[in-house]
């Protein structure tokens, strides 16, 4: 998903790097999913410029997770472009849940 101008002045904020940073540190440089070396933090709840002034969301380590490269684009190919996770019913059609 590309990042807005709004989000792309967020995530080079000094409160995100800090966020980042302890998240990073705090699952141990390891991917939460997968155990394997972790490089992106990614936002559980999407974030939005809808959304980014809420700490609970933008920054909040509970709603980060350190994950690789791979464990990311499986979490993302899963979601619907609209930050809503996707499904799909008997016929294969999309079901957002």
């Amino acid at each position: 998903m590309a990042k807005t101008e709004k989000l792309q002045r967020f995530y080079n904020s000094l409160s995100w790097q800090k966020a980042r940073d302890y998240k990073i540190a705090s699952a141990g440089y390891l991917c939460e999913v997968c155990g394997g070396v972790g490089e992106i933090v990614h936002h559980k709840i999407p974030l939005t410029e809808a959304n980014m002034h809420n700490p609970k969301i933008s920054i909040d380590n509970e709603n980060l997770q350190l994950v690789c490269r791979s464990c990311h684009k499986r979490i993302h190919d899963e979601l619907d472009g609209k930050g809503r996770r996707i499904r799909f019913d008997k016929d294969g059609n999309i079901e957002p849940y």
